[in-house]
């Protein structure tokens, strides 16, 4: 069990509510700057764009490579065309801004700054309600970059190398659908926030924890997984 324990204790007379449990994080030696409060809720960076107007600069380039794959042959248009593809699909997606997670005093949200259509991912839920949060822990990734390599004797050789990044992990409850459909209690989404270095991913996951309190119904969740006896046991299998 991921012990949730606040290093910032609320005084039993204040009003514990999102904003009062985020004045008080904020007032101690680990408060992360990364965390803001803004529009009535918690904001926190999770990856950060460039400025807007680097992806108009993207825009035009690619919208100027229409004319000029029109007026010269192929091959070359063929290259203009997918230069020009690559350069409007960036400049688009810059355009949408930063990706927020917010967190509300019931549910977190994940939004960009514009243009929220089609945000939804299945592994990364855009509204997380609070009571189907398992645990928030420090976890480590490694994340994987290939790369391939053009040989002398026309062959490709593919190179693998492994990152490790430190994260802030989100465990999320199954739902009724993940279950129906199949997926294993340790199959679980996650949300990973990533920081950059160990003791911030620590600090943040202590912090979340303080500021997203579990709710009672995750709590008694948890403890009955922890102690529902298994069907396969070893008294079982040793009766006449």
């Amino acid at each position: 069990m991921v012990d949730s324990t606040s290093t910032w204790p609320l005084p039993e007379t204040s009003m514990d509510n999102l904003e009062h449990r985020f004045k008080e994080y904020k007032k101690s030696d680990n408060y992360n700057p990364r965390l803001i409060w803004d529009e009535e809720c918690i904001k926190i960076i999770l990856s950060a764009k460039y400025p807007l107007l680097r992806a108009f600069a993207f825009l035009l380039v690619g919208v100027i490579c229409i004319p000029i794959t029109v007026a010269i042959s192929w091959p070359e248009a063929g290259i203009a065309a997918f230069f020009g593809f690559v350069f409007f699909i960036v400049g688009f997606a810059g355009l949408r801004g930063n990706q927020t997670l917010q967190i509300h005093e019931n549910h977190l949200g994940i939004r960009f700054d514009r243009m929220n259509f089609g945000s939804s991912v299945a592994e990364n839920p855009t509204e997380i309600q609070r009571e189907n949060i398992i645990a928030i822990k420090y976890c480590v990734v490694d994340i994987a970059h290939e790369r391939d390599t053009n040989n002398f004797d026309d062959t490709t050789s593919r190179t693998t190398t492994y990152e490790k990044t430190d994260n802030t992990r989100i465990l999320l409850a199954l739902t009724d659908e993940m279950k129906e459909y199949g997926m294993d209690d340790d199959e679980n989404p996650w949300l990973d926030i990533r920081s950059k270095t160990k003791i911030e991913a620590q600090e943040l996951a202590d912090a979340l924890n303080f500021l997203i309190p579990r709710t009672p119904v995750a709590v008694k969740s948890e403890v009955a997984e922890v102690i529902t006896p298994k069907t396969d046991n070893f008294w079982g299998e040793v009766q006449p």
